[in-house]
């Protein structure tokens, strides 16, 4: 499984986990469309994601867009995701 979506409080964290790849993406949209609230604050922990394709990014910054600065970020990647976030220009997006 590539998600497992956690409500505490005011805030819905979405621990994802593996290759983030298109095919995937397309998969996990629909179901993170169904639990993002503008009154609730959003978190992608990405500990256990070892991938992320464009599609995903364009999924975080949607999230981004939609729910505000403050509202939305990526917690815990590795590295190498981390780097990609920063070539994309979405580091804003990362908090350690």
């Amino acid at each position: 499984m590539n998600l497992n979506i956690e409500t505490a409080g005011e805030l819905v964290i979405c621990h994802l986990s593996g290759r983030l790849d298109t095919i995937v993406s397309l998969e996990l949209e629909s179901q993170i469309d169904q639990h993002t609230d503008p009154k609730r604050k959003m978190e992608f922990n990405f500990s256990a994601v070892d991938y992320i394709s464009s599609s995903f990014l364009r999924i975080c910054l949607k999230k981004f867009k939609e729910l505000g600065e403050g509202n939305f970020w990526i917690k815990t990647p590795i590295p190498d995701i981390k780097k990609v976030f920063k070539i994309a220009g979405l580091e804003k997006l990362v908090k350690d």
